[in-house]
Order: C-alpha cells, then sequence, then structure tokens
C-alpha cells in the first residue's frame, strides 16, 4: 500500500499514466527479499503525480552516525549526501537571477576577495563555471571510501578554514581541460551563498527553494569550522526529493512559481564535460548526465547522486522523476545502483526494452 497522500501530490495507480505495475512490484518483492540489497525508498512521479511510492527497512547512518535498523516512512528524513550539490547548484542559480552573484565567467579573484593571499597570479584562470563542473584543476584526492583518512574532503570538513583549505591547492590540470570530482567546490558555492546575502546557508536553502516548494523539515549539517557541509550535509524526505526533482524537470517553475532561472535549469542539467565516470556520460553544474539509447533514441538523464545510493533521475522524454535512497555509504561494490533500478525496472514498465547505455569515456 503507498503511503498517506502528501498534499503538494496528486497520486495515481502505474496504469493509469501508462505504466504496468508489475515490473515495480518484482523490485519491491526483491528489496524487501533481500536485506543486503539496504534500499529504503523508491518513488516514481510520473505526468506530475506521485504513482509508485515504497518503504523499506534497512541500516542508515545520520552523517556518519551508525543509526541501526531503521523503518523507514514518507515522514523519515533521509542522508542525501551529494545530492546537497545539486541542491546547491539550484541556490546558485537563484543568487545569479536576482543579481547577488556575477554569472559563471567570473574569475576567482572577483569571487573571493577575502582570499587574495592564497590566490597566485595563475589562478585568475580559475572562474565560477570550473568551480560548478568540477573543472577546476585543482589538486585533489576523494576516493569513494570517505573512511579514508587521507580523502580531502574528510580533511577539509575537519579544518579550520575549509574555504583557504580548497583555495591553497596548486593546479593539477588546466581549469577546463579535465573532470575532477572535488567535494571542496561546492563548498565555496556554500561559501559565496553566504557572502552574497550575509547569512547562514541553512537560512536561505529555506527562503529560497524549501519554502517555496513547501518543504518544512530537514537537517543541514555542519564542518567542524562551523560552515554548512554544502557537499554533503543535508538531509530530506525521499518525497521532498521528489519536489526538487519535478521542479528541475518543469524548468524550474513550481505551480507557476518560476523559482529556479529556466536558463540556469538547463544549463545545469546538460553536459558541462563529459567523460566524467564510466556510467554517467557526462557532468553539468553539479548534476551528473547519464546518456542512454532507448528503442533507438539517445536520452539524456540528468542524476542528482550521493553516497549511499542516493538519487533523484529526470527522465524528461517520459515526464517522470525517481528517487531511490539507500544506505550503502562508503561502498564501491556491485550494489543495486539507482540508475541500475530505472534501466531494468522504471523503463521497462513504461514499456522500454531495448536499453544500451552510453559512455563519453
Amino acid at each position: 500500500m503507498m503511503a498517506a497522500a502528501d498534499t503538494a501530490w496528486l497520486t495515481a495507480e502505474p496504469g493509469d499514466v501508462r505504466m504496468d505495475a508489475a515490473p515495480l512490484e518484482e523490485l519491491a518483492e526483491r528489496i524487501d527479499g533481500d536485506d543486503t540489497l539496504n534500499i529504503h525508498s523508491v518513488l516514481i512521479v510520473k505526468d506530475g503525480k506521485l504513482v509508485f511510492e515504497r518503504y523499506f527497512r534497512g541500516r542508515d547512518e545520520d552523517w556518519g552516525t551508525d543509526l541501526g535498523v531503521v523503518s523507514f516512512d514518507a515522514d523519515t528524513r533521509h542522508d542525501v549526501r551529494s545530492v546537497s550539490k545539486s541542491i546547491t547548484s539550484a541556490l546558485i542559480g537563484i543568487a545569479i537571477g536576482e543579481g547577488k552573484l556575477p554569472d559563471v565567467d567570473a574569475d576567482a579573484f572577483t569571487l573571493f576577495p577575502n582570499h587574495h593571499d592564497m590566490l597566485a597570479p595563475e589562478k585568475r584562470r580559475l572562474n565560477l563555471h570550473h568551480i560548478l563542473s568540477m573543472t577546476a584543476g585543482l589538486d585533489w584526492f576523494e576516493p569513494a571510501d570517505y573512511t579514508n583518512p587521507g580523502n580531502d574532503e574528510i580533511r577539509m570538513i575537519q579544518s579550520s578554514d575549509p574555504v583557504a583549505f580548497v583555495l591553497g591547492r596548486a593546479f593539477s590540470s588546466e581549469p577546463g581541460d579535465r573532470f575532477l570530482y572535488n567535494g571542496g567546490l561546492p563548498t565555496l558555492l556554500g561559501y559565496l551563498l553566504e557572502q552574497a546575502y550575509g547569512k547562514r546557508g541553512d537560512a536561505l536553502l529555506k527562503e529560497k527553494l524549501l519554502d517555496p516548494l513547501g518543504i518544512e523539515e530537514f537537517d543541514f549539517r555542519a564542518n567542524d569550522s562551523g560552515l554548512l557541509a554544502y557537499a554533503s550535509g543535508m538531509r530530506l524526505r525521499p518525497r521532498d526529493l521528489a519536489r526538487i526533482g519535478q521542479l528541475y524537470l518543469r524548468g524550474g517553475n513550481w505551480h507557476g512559481n518560476q523559482i529556479i532561472p529556466a536558463d540556469w535549469v538547463k544549463a545545469s542539467l546538460m553536459p558541462q564535460v563529459t567523460g566524467a565516470a564510466e556510467w554517467a556520460y557526462g557532468y553539468g553544474y553539479q548534476w551528473w548526465v547519464m546518456r542512454l539509447e532507448v528503442d533507438g533514441n539517445t536520452w539524456d538523464i540528468p542524476l542528482a547522486v550521493g553516497n549511499g545510493n542516493q538519487r533523484i533521475m529526470i527522465v524528461r522524454p517520459l515526464d517522470l522523476v525517481m528517487v531511490v535512497t539507500a544506505g550503502h555509504y562508503n561502498e564501491v561494490r556491485d550494489v543495486l545502483w539507482g540508475q541500475q533500478i530505472l534501466i531494468d525496472y522504471v523503463l521497462p514498465a513504461a514499456g522500454l526494452n531495448d536499453i544500451r547505455r552510453i559512455s563519453a569515456k
């Protein structure tokens, strides 16, 4: 049974939106029958209606603190980890649209006037576009295992000045030349937001994004320095992640209210750089892009991706948003990743079976 209806969502059965419920039920049975999958929720919004919503039991964490086995439901907040990056990007787009931040070609000397002492002259080549697209070229070591003490994101979290920690890195490549995943870059984005508005990021998040979406409950963890963890620190309900996905699916518009500029949404969800990962064709502005060949047509599927198998996936040709939350933190082994759920269960439920992943690598 689906959970009680959320006032923000119309609900429907899969058959009402031309989807076959059988593959989705098969997915739910598989998750229910295999504790090792440790998937906590799967939600599907199709044609603006919540058509599939299932919650499960599994081991979970709160930003690294073990919560034990949790029975999830529609009201349970969940770590979104690096989905926080995509949400931070939304705030950057709003700030640029409001004239609080300059455009994406603004260089580091313009953006960080209080840190000129650590910006060598060559860092004039670094601009906001590079920071957003993970092409900054700064030396950075961030393996998937965040228990590794050498992981630069963990070192940044523990530092007394995370912004200086990131900006002080040397270049390992020319800005714009190649993708290098860097959890320090969203920290720079968050710092810019706080400087631009003169308030903490949790207040900004609430005012600029969550309140307009009707999202009332959230958590936002902080680095040891007190600066909020823009790379990984947010906790939201899966239904609210679905609202964010639907907002992007609708070009930044929520029930007639243009919350994020439409041109920002378009730029964020398109590949700004290709070859970002084996499974992903490219990377936009803090959003991944998976490219599929579906029944002979090429589809770009934007994803917000978080450690542990947190996913918001936007399937524009189907007018569909999928959300997955799970507890596979710091794991690199083969599990039932959200993108595989889309390919193996959700697209077949929509009558699509000839699917091939396209890689830029």
